[in-house]
């Protein structure tokens, strides 16, 4: 016949979990990735330190998104769930955390971090939801009972 309201449930939460979880692998790799950047930056700045030009804080968001990206990689591969792979992370993360950047470099070329991994998860955040909602669409992830919405 069909699903109870708590198989369904428990369905919903763990697309939620693993959602999260997708979302909480990327921003670690976005902080490696970060820290990589930011200890390249700080080894060849010259002394005594100078705050970062904006040309070189704009190199940022694109380090972080592919961190971002590989990060989103290995968190599918563990997850078992392949929903937009390596270039739909990076070019979301690079979206957010380009404009963070953008908005927050007039207040301290250090304080772009804020904004660059605030709106570079917030972007993430919701591609994930747009790729839940979208999955509730998809009939080619029909169930045999004609239900949809398990991605």
């Amino acid at each position: 016949m069909g699903e109870s309201k708590a198989e369904w449930w428990r369905h919903g939460r763990s697309a939620m979990l693993s959602a999260l979880f997708r979302v909480l692998g990327s921003l670690l790799g976005g902080v490696i990735m970060f820290a990589v950047w930011l200890i390249a930056v700080l080894a060849r700045m010259p002394r005594p330190p100078v705050p970062p030009s904006f040309a070189v804080t704009l190199t940022a968001p694109v380090v972080t998104a592919a961190g971002f990206g590989l990060g989103m990689l290995v968190a599918e591969r563990l997850t078992q769930r392949r929903q937009g792979g390596v270039c739909g992370a990076f070019l979301w993360s690079l979206a957010g955390g380009t404009v963070g950047t953008l908005v927050m470099f007039p207040f301290g070329g250090m304080l772009v971090g804020f904004g660059l991994f605030g709106l570079g998860t917030a972007a993430l955040l919701i591609r994930e939801v747009l790729g839940q909602r979208n999955c509730a669409r998809c009939p080619t992830r029909a169930a045999p009972d004609g239900r949809r919405g398990r991605c």
